[in-house]
């Protein structure tokens, strides 16, 4: 896999986790602590802080995506056994086979895949993000109940529709890459079996044709 792209997809899900991190250290220690931290003066220091912070967001990144690859795995084997029954090879091998020699294929299996890991910790991501947001919501002071209870419903509302939408968006994409291996690995089955059976008539007729004795 190009490393590049498995940077930014790691990235991409670190960031999404630094979110819920930030809400979850202000409802565990207020909102004190930021004002402190604007009057330290961290405007030499930019560069460096940006460098542990995108290490820092980097690793937090591959957890997440441990994670949730653990929390979907029953379900992801569940769909590759009703699209892919008798798989006579784990799917991640028959993908390496078919793509060793198919720079095309293997890029599109890889796209598929980065997509499918952003969204499936997107789906994580999502919810702890919801429920710290709501937490924190509940914490915090507003002029009345009714204006409490509205952003409370906003972010229900939001969290809902966008961990919705990454769980859909996961479902089709593990389908249609779990199909794509399905129907590229039958299709090499289909054209071994066919140039089997091409150089067995060929050594046949080879076997068939009589020896002609010299003229003379």
């Amino acid at each position: 896999m190009n490393t590049t792209l498995l940077f930014a997809e790691l990235l991409i899900i670190g960031l999404q986790a630094s979110l819920w991190l930030f809400v979850l250290m202000l409802v565990v220690f207020g909102v004190n602590w930021l004002q402190a931290l604007a009057t330290i003066g961290l405007a030499d220091w930019q560069t460096v802080i940006v460098v542990i912070a995108l290490s820092i967001i980097y690793v937090i990144g591959i957890i997440v995506d441990r994670l949730a690859d653990f929390a979907f795995t029953a379900w992801d084997r569940k769909m590759r056994n009703r699209i892919f029954p008798n798989a006579p090879l784990p799917i991640g091998v028959m993908r390496f086979q078919l793509g060793k020699d198919n720079e095309y294929l293997n890029r599109q299996f890889e796209y598929t895949r980065s997509r499918i890991r952003i969204s499936r910790a997107s789906i994580l991501n999502f919810v702890l993000t919801t429920v710290f947001g709501v937490w924190l919501i509940v914490q915090l002071q507003f002029p009345s109940p009714a204006e409490k209870t509205k952003f409370i419903v906003v972010a229900l509302c939001c969290g809902f529709l966008l961990t919705l939408s990454a769980i859909y968006t996961w479902h089709k994409l593990t389908q249609t890459y779990i199909s794509l291996v399905k129907s590229n690995w039958d299709l090499l089955l289909s054209q071994r079996k066919s140039e089997k059976q091409g150089s067995s008539f060929t050594g046949k007729q080879k076997r068939t044709t009589p020896i002609r004795p010299k003229a003379g």
